[in-house]
């Protein structure tokens, strides 16, 4: 058994995202372990909203990109360090690691871990090459597409450094099935609408469907800047019937029991959680073949992988799988036995437990 540590997160960021959740729930199972937990977080922010009542120590700081420049604030984070002995330390965004692991480096702290969980390159400068090449110790990704785009322009940095992909985590025992007979085929799609997901190609994806005449509903689950002009172009091509904007949705079992196929038309992803969602809820799931998506996505095993902004080859794979009720059930079942294996909860902690050990 390993010795017990002193495990730190650093997170600052004030809402709530996917970032935050995996520092959140990572945290949250260490904190029943034999370590013992810290989390450095603003105190304004959703993060320490979350952690109240968790048998997590908080240290609050607010950062921005320029705090490490701050000698206070580097001077209230060593001692936090030195006072609490801390033995690892993880970060999630560079500002924070700017300030905290400048901060750790100089406290002795041994072990300075900078996950990395958003699919862009990152920007070549001197900076980044030091605090790559001297501060950090560890190194975690949430994709093989992420790690691959850190190490575009830094060749070589993680020569000599601990690394991993360690996949975000789904909680299977929370996931309540339910089979749902539509009428028609329904097919599902979630995320910020933002022009990064891509909800405009399902615009494109419907009037390819609509030609084939086949009968169909699109559901997109999500909010976001675009949502307006989402609105005014599906009424502009008389989809209403047929797609729905559906807005938030705070729980995605009961959409995902009602989708036959789920689709992502995402143009990148560090990972694509909610396909790794729909795969657990026993969905075939289609995507464009870029980015993290092959590393969920087996083509023609449980879902299918989608030539880049390619609407005719789209329209034809949900056309194969609409048709095909047997297929569906196959690839969903495949989708489910790969989500199981590849991103379970207490498996991908172990990892983490392993890593940081």
């Amino acid at each position: 058994m390993s010795t017990p540590q002193n495990i730190c997160f650093f997170n600052t960021t004030q809402f709530w995202g996917g970032g935050e959740k995996w520092h959140f729930e990572a945290a949250e199972l260490m904190s029943k372990t034999d370590n013992n937990t810290f989390f450095v977080c603003d105190g304004k922010g959703e993060l320490a909203k979350k952690l109240k009542g968790k048998d997590i120590s908080q240290f609050h700081i607010r950062v921005n990109n320029r705090s490490f420049l701050n000698p206070l604030k580097v001077n209230q984070l060593i001692k936090f360090y030195k006072e609490n002995k801390i033995d690892v330390v993880i970060f999630n965004s560079p500002k924070d690691l700017k300030l905290g692991g400048k901060a750790a480096k100089k406290a002795g702290v041994p072990k300075i871990v900078y996950r990395r969980g958003i699919a862009v390159e990152v920007k070549k400068s001197k900076r980044n090459e030091n605090l790559f090449k001297h501060l950090v110790t560890h190194f975690i990704f949430n994709s093989e597409a992420t790690k691959s785009l850190l190490t575009k322009n830094f060749n070589g940095v993680l020569e000599g450094k601990k690394s991993a992909v360690i996949y975000n985590a789904i909680e299977f025992k929370g996931i309540q099935q339910q089979q749902i007979v539509n009428e028609r085929i329904v097919i599902g799609n979630a995320g910020r609408l933002v022009e990064q997901k891509g909800q405009h190609y399902l615009i494109e994806i419907a009037k390819g469907l609509n030609e084939k005449g086949v009968d169909f509903e699109i559901l997109i689950a999500g909010d976001g800047p675009l949502h307006d002009s989402l609105k005014q172009e599906i009424a502009r091509n008389n989809l209403a019937d047929q797609i729905k904007l559906l807005g938030f949705i705070s729980d995605m079992t009961p959409f995902m029991n009602q989708v036959d196929i789920f689709v992502s038309t995402a143009l990148w992803e560090g990972f694509g959680f909610v396909l790794a969602e729909a795969m657990a809820a026993r969905k075939p799931v289609l995507g464009f073949d870029l980015s993290s998506n092959p590393e969920l996505i087996k083509d023609g095993e449980n879902g299918f992988l989608i030539p880049p902004k390619s609407i005719a080859v789209f329209v034809e794979k949900l056309i194969l799988l609409m048709n095909d009720e047997k297929l569906r059930k196959q690839m969903g079942e495949n989708a489910f036995l790969f989500a199981k294996e590849n991103f379970e909860k207490q498996q991908q902690f172990k990892k983490l437990q392993a890593f940081v050990g």
